[in-house]
């Protein structure tokens, strides 16, 4: 499943394809690419409460279907906060200013 959202300055792709969960942005400015899945405003929002864990070592998070199809849905719900969206394009602007970003993956 896969599910593209439009935001201010970034755009996403939510990913859940049988036992991986991934979060995508794009930032519309430069293009700059990454998996956005293990930053903290992430996992504080849709990863521990549906995993209860905030422990994420790489920038997916492999899990089994029924709380893959959770962690889409509750994701889906939060990034159309518009309110939510502001406060996680402001740490992703800080993030890409730390390196990073560039990722091989292509947006569909």
């Amino acid at each position: 499943m896969k599910q593209k959202i439009k935001g201010i300055r970034y755009d996403y792709e939510i990913d859940f394809s049988k036992t991986e969960f991934q979060i995508f942005a794009i930032c519309k400015e430069d293009n700059r690419q990454s998996s956005i899945t293990n930053l903290n405003t992430i996992v504080g929002e849709i990863v521990e409460p549906i995993l209860k864990t905030n422990e994420i070592e790489n920038s997916w998070v492999e899990v089994d279907l029924k709380k893959g199809e959770k962690l889409f849905s509750l994701a889906i719900i939060t990034f159309t906060d518009k309110h939510w969206i502001e406060y996680l394009e402001k740490n992703l602007n800080e993030d890409k200013q730390q390196g990073g970003w560039n990722t091989k993956y292509k947006f569909q």
